[in-house]
């Protein structure tokens, strides 16, 4: 309901712009685009889609989504809520399918003026390349290998608590998950001791169990990526600190997709282990000599979505911060998110941003209008 309330307010709030000249005077309207598209990962699947819903409908667009056929309940669940909730018939539909036949489909489709995507890099670049002939709005939020970044500075139990749940929050299946940790070099051993301890105590199993830490990945099928990074770590010359193995879970857990937090280290900060997403509950661990070689291997990926810095040097912070190349950046902190600012990433983890006024400005049109008053 979190993301419903703050865009109910947010568009009752926003301002357009009023610009005077000399015998006139402009001023911006925004208008609904149409129907527009919300395609949606499985992940976070209520969550995302409500923060692409909300705004959409309240700007005056139909919406059409298209949930991950992993999770399609939930898309389900929020149909049957806005249809009791009293929104108008065809104003909130939901599109179930694969997406080589429902998501390209809507994509296609002459009718859809917007496509709001989030989900893995490889699939935006074909909605990318569908939607841009049409020359469609698009939004594409899609994935990442985020680094944090950790100096000897820092308040060491905290960024080892912020490290572990940057790494291993919904078992790393969030875009945002710290899945690369860089600490300098004089505290690198101490560091990463403490976070391989962090993880090895972590409860894997019963989600509906109070001490559960991590519940099942998605699906076996994903378990079985992310063992065969392991194994390639372990080829890459890796050394497996934590984790690296399913646990052993009575029934009928024992039959779930689970994975132990693993923490790695000894990989060179190039391998493929270390530059391409895998998605799970795996982060590699790599020392750094001074703040340079720091923003090097931070910004060394194809990816840029988001980065984390944990210092107590307030200078630090703001120049690591500007020299990240990520289009989010938490300082001595993670994920602590503020609906009113703008969210997406650079390079490979996607185009556009979305939330506040720039979700508003999205699924809108703006029209200047400009009014003449007076003798020449």
């Amino acid at each position: 309901m979190a993301n419903f309330r703050f865009f109910a307010g947010a568009i009752r709030h926003e301002e357009t712009g009023f610009h005077r000249m000399p015998g006139a005077f402009n001023y911006t309207i925004r208008k609904p685009l149409g129907v527009v598209a919300l395609i949606t990962p499985w992940n976070l699947p209520l969550y995302l889609l409500s923060w692409k819903t909300a705004p959409a409908l309240g700007m005056g667009n139909a919406v059409v989504a298209k949930p991950s056929e992993m999770t399609p309940a939930t898309a389900s669940a929020l149909a049957e809520i806005l249809a009791e909730a009293g929104l108008p018939d065809g104003a909130f539909n939901v599109v179930h399918g694969f997406g080589p036949e429902a998501g390209e489909a809507l994509v296609d489709h002459p009718d859809v003026k917007a496509i709001s995507f989030t989900g893995g890099t490889a699939t935006g670049e074909r909605v990318a390349a569908a939607a841009a002939p049409a020359f469609k709005k698009l939004s594409l939020e899609l994935g990442g290998k985020n680094p944090t970044l950790v100096f000897a500075d820092c308040d060491f139990d905290r960024a080892v608590e912020g490290a572990t749940r940057a790494g291993f929050t919904n078992q790393g299946q969030v875009c945002l998950c710290g899945s690369r940790v860089l600490v300098e070099a004089s505290v690198a051993d101490r560091f990463t001791e403490a976070l391989a301890e962090r993880a090895a105590a972590m409860v894997v199993g019963d989600p509906s169990d109070p001490a559960t830490t991590l519940g099942s990945l998605i699906s076996a099928a994903h378990r079985d990526k992310v063992e065969s990074y392991v194994a390639l770590a372990r080829e890459e010359g890796g050394e497996i600190l934590a984790g690296g193995r399913r646990p052993d879970l009575p029934a009928p857990f024992d039959g779930g997709a689970f994975y132990s937090p693993t923490v790695i280290a000894g990989l060179d900060p190039t391998c493929r282990t270390a530059t391409e997403e895998i998605f799970g509950p795996v982060v590699t661990v790599h020392p750094f000599a001074d703040e340079a070689e720091a923003v090097r291997m931070a910004n060394g990926v194809r990816y840029g979505l988001s980065a984390s810095v944990w210092t107590r040097d307030l200078d630090r912070a703001h120049r690591v911060s500007e020299r990240l190349e990520a289009g989010m950046v938490w300082v001595n902190t993670w994920l602590l998110r503020d609906l009113r600012v703008p969210f997406g990433g650079v390079k490979d983890s996607g185009v556009g941003r979305e939330g506040g006024r720039w979700s508003i400005e999205f699924f809108s049109e703006a029209v200047n209008v400009c009014v003449k008053y007076g003798d020449e």
